[in-house]
């Protein structure tokens, strides 16, 4: 019967029905394994679908605040960021999309620029992409780079183990060192993520040979010479890093596709050269010590009013000191005491904008007994004493009125 159907009815390729619905090939793989294609009929390792079937209904489209919100078609997107992420618009040379996780929602822009290698400007205000990810979700022999520019990268890996990238750090890993799960410690973070498939892009930029006269970039070059069997480097911030994506950040206003090729071409190049060095710290966090920290700010955050030593919280959360500070550091960027100094101080400007307290009883609520200190340390972090800072917010229309 397989036999008499497949003679009897005209059939075409993944590729071919991506073309023609105008979705990845990988989409159309996926909608065939979940069996929302009619008639699709697998031989070996391919997939055949008859050339009459329609484009199966997204059922996940829907509206959001009255706008229209598309599905979306790249798989890429959906092992990145989670199934709960929508294209918005679609724009001459990118998509754009939104993902939601728990209370805070982050948007994506995403730009093909050749062939096996796509770049995604990323800017989420969340906590973290609460979903985890598996082995099967990573495509064999993809090259991944990130870089933060602003807030702080927590990777969580499936050996229990974490890494840290601060502002203006660069990794890179292989599939095998891809993080489960990505969170944001500072609740905010604005970086890229370059994905580059070797084998797909080393022939989609064997064109560039036309223009420079030889194969530019050699991505089995890039991947041995820098992973050497380590499957994740990270480079610390660095003037040349610092210099090439600064205009890749400025470049994405004014959305010129050929100036971010370019861009990319010369972030490989310098990867590639021997003024690139990778960092020789040892980047990783165990994850009791990472729970403890967090467990342990939760606590100092919910005790704002008092103040604890670090050896206090080292013997009440069970973690030795020396590692505490470290992962500490590494979580947040920033020495235990300068965290919570300026939490105090960004809690009083809350309540300084949003209640009629005293200056005394804010000082009081965010752990300083004496006002004078209060405002000494509330000035050096926001410029402005705690008086000024309510004028200001009041002279602004800022302050919320509580008088009766």
């Amino acid at each position: 019967m397989f036999d008499w159907e497949l003679k009897t009815m005209n059939y075409i390729s993944i590729q071919e029905v991506a073309k023609k619905w105008n979705i990845s090939s990988r989409r159309v793989k996926f909608l065939c394994k979940e069996n929302r294609v009619p008639g699709a009929k697998k031989i070996g390792d391919v997939w055949l679908v008859p050339d009459n079937i329609c484009k199966p209904t997204d059922m996940r489209k829907r509206k959001v605040h009255g706008e229209p919100i598309f599905p979306v078609d790249d798989l890429e997107i959906e092992t990145l960021y989670g199934p709960d992420t929508r294209q918005i618009r679609n724009c001459e040379f990118c998509r754009i999309y939104q993902t939601k996780h728990g209370n805070g929602t982050g948007v994506i822009t995403k730009y093909d620029l050749f062939p096996g290698i796509q770049l995604f400007y990323q800017d989420f205000h969340l906590n973290s992409l609460d979903y985890s990810k598996t082995d099967q979700d990573f495509s064999k022999n993809v090259l991944t780079i990130n870089h933060c520019r602003l807030g702080r990268f927590e990777a969580e890996f499936a050996n229990g183990e974490f890494i840290y990238l601060g502002e203006g750090d660069l990794a890179m890993n292989l599939p095998e060192k891809a993080p489960i799960r990505n969170t944001f410690p500072l609740s905010h973070f604005h970086g890229i993520t370059i994905t580059i498939s070797i084998e797909e892009a080393a022939l989609g930029i064997h064109n560039l040979k036309m223009v420079f006269g030889e194969n530019p970039i050699h991505f089995e070059t890039l991947r041995d010479r820098l992973l050497k069997g380590n499957e994740l480097v990270i480079f610390r911030s660095n003037p040349s890093l610092e210099h090439i994506l600064d205009e890749m950040y400025e470049e994405q206003k004014k959305t010129r596709l050929f100036y971010l090729k370019l861009k990319v071409i010369e972030l490989l190049f310098y990867l590639l050269s021997s003024n690139a060095a990778a960092t020789d710290e040892r980047p990783y966090f165990y994850k009791n010590h990472v729970m403890a920290v967090k467990e342990m700010t939760a606590y100092m955050v919910k005790n704002i009013d008092r103040h604890f030593t670090l050896q206090e919280m080292s013997e009440h959360f069970e973690i030795p000191l020396t590692s505490m500070k470290k992962c500490f550091k590494g979580i947040y960027g920033i020495p235990v005491h300068t965290y919570m100094r300026e939490y105090r101080v960004h809690t009083a400007a809350d309540l300084l904008r949003q209640t009629n307290l005293s200056i005394a009883e804010i000082a009081e609520r965010v752990g300083y007994s004496n006002q004078s200190k209060f405002t000494e340390v509330f000035k050096r972090i926001l410029n402005l004493s705690p008086v000024e800072y309510r004028n200001n917010c009041c002279l602004n229309g800022i302050k919320e009125d509580f008088s009766d």
